[in-house]
């Protein structure tokens, strides 16, 4: 009868533990009041809080760099040069085209050139002061005439010679003052006019071979080096604000339910081990995508970044906060037996094993608050990979620190 051999001996060894059996030593702890967190473990990737594209506009060989990547930028700074191709002599020939047309409509503004002006202003001078003399020659002629000291035609005479010189003054005068041909005036505001416009774009030209930086910010990505062609809408470089970065975080979609605004989110990357930067959700997700083999929805977070080392496009570990309890009785997860249905802990009375049922609150990754079922003043065995039974002589060799 071995089958009944086996089940008497099994018997007596239940019964030598539960009856004073041979005391085996255990691991234990007492309930202890901590911070306990319970997280979601996820990934996500970092990108700026906002991007500026820089793009060329014009074509052209890269002649000079300014900055290197990773350089922090201000607003209008120069950060590259295109070697000037003609653009600025086209620019100085459209300014002296401009002058030139200007000048054409003073000339015409005035009347005549300055030259010409003077020679007439000259000639009216003169012409006055014949009439002067002229006039005093008449007056006396008239005197003699009275006196039949001269014919009356040599008095005629003089005062048509007068007349004619007064008729030269009135001319020469008119020719002076006259206004300039309105015909004459439009076309050389037109000149003008297209003359500025070919300034305007030569300027532009000019003004196109220096690529600046759109926005303050960190120069993160630089397309191009020296003697690199670029063509006209080129992407050179990307510009963004990294004092403070977005995470993008991907949470699948079982767990979206868990994730609330204001939730606190960890982040640290293999980059930098040891470090690690903390926000807070601020966007829930509001679709479901399919991210490879995954289903996630994407939720947002902006951390701090004075150092510059969250870079866009980096690859990040994220732990989000889902619950936390303060100062609150909690054991090991390893105490604790039964997985989430029915939980208990083998807690130590008297020296023998009692199967103590409790009620769990937050359970973090290390530790596990207890709402019921266990006091401050109690003991608890940790078993590892034991099996320990009701009743069974239990030793606790120490109180366990730094639970794994």
């Amino acid at each position: 009868m071995p089958n009944a051999a086996l089940i008497f001996g099994a018997c007596c060894l239940g019964a030598a533990w539960s009856c004073g059996g041979p005391t085996e030593g255990v691991e234990g702890i007492r309930p202890a009041r901590r911070d306990i967190e319970s997280a979601l473990t996820t990934n996500g990737r970092i990108e700026t809080e906002r991007t500026a594209a820089v793009r060329s506009s014009t074509s052209g060989r890269v002649g000079r760099l300014y900055v290197r990547r990773g350089a922090k930028v201000e607003r209008d700074e120069p950060l590259l040069q295109l070697v000037d191709a003609g653009q600025a002599a086209a620019r100085d020939r459209a300014g002296a085209r401009l002058a030139a047309a200007k000048a054409r409509l003073v000339q015409l503004e005035a009347g005549l050139d300055p030259l010409r002006r003077a020679q007439l202003r000259g000639e009216l001078t003169k012409l006055e002061a014949a009439r002067s003399r002229a006039s005093e020659d008449l007056e006396r002629l008239r005197r003699l005439s009275a006196r039949n000291a001269v014919a009356r035609s040599e008095v005629d005479a003089q005062s048509r010679a007068l007349q004619d010189l007064a008729d030269n003054i009135e001319a020469l005068s008119d020719q002076l003052q006259a206004p300039p041909l309105e015909g004459r005036r439009s076309e050389l505001g037109a000149a003008i006019l297209e003359a500025e416009a070919e300034l305007r774009e030569a300027e532009q030209a000019v003004d196109a071979l220096v690529l600046r930086a759109p926005a303050d910010g960190t120069l993160f990505s630089l397309a191009v080096q020296e003697g690199d062609f670029l063509e006209n809408g080129s992407l050179v470089a990307r510009i963004g604000v990294t004092e403070r970065v977005t995470a993008r975080i991907f949470v699948d979609e079982p767990e979206l339910g868990g994730i609330e605004q204001g939730c606190i989110a960890r982040i640290s990357a293999d980059a930098y081990p040891g470090r690690e930067w903390e926000c807070r959700v601020e966007t829930l997700a509001t679709e479901v995508v399919e991210v490879g083999p995954r289903r996630v929805g994407e939720v947002l977070c902006q951390a701090d970044n004075p150092d510059s080392l969250l870079l866009p496009g980096l690859a990040v570990r994220v732990r989000i906060v889902t619950q936390r309890a303060e100062r609150v009785l909690s054991v090991p997860r390893a105490a604790v037996m039964g997985g989430s249905e029915e939980p208990f802990v083998w807690a130590v009375e008297n020296g023998r094993a009692a199967k103590r049922s409790v009620a769990l609150g937050v359970v973090g990754p290390v530790y596990a608050e207890v709402v019921s079922g266990l006091a401050e003043s109690d003991s608890v065995a940790l078993p590892r990979d034991r099996t320990l039974v009701e009743g069974q002589r239990l030793r606790l060799d120490r109180a366990a620190e730094g639970i794994q």
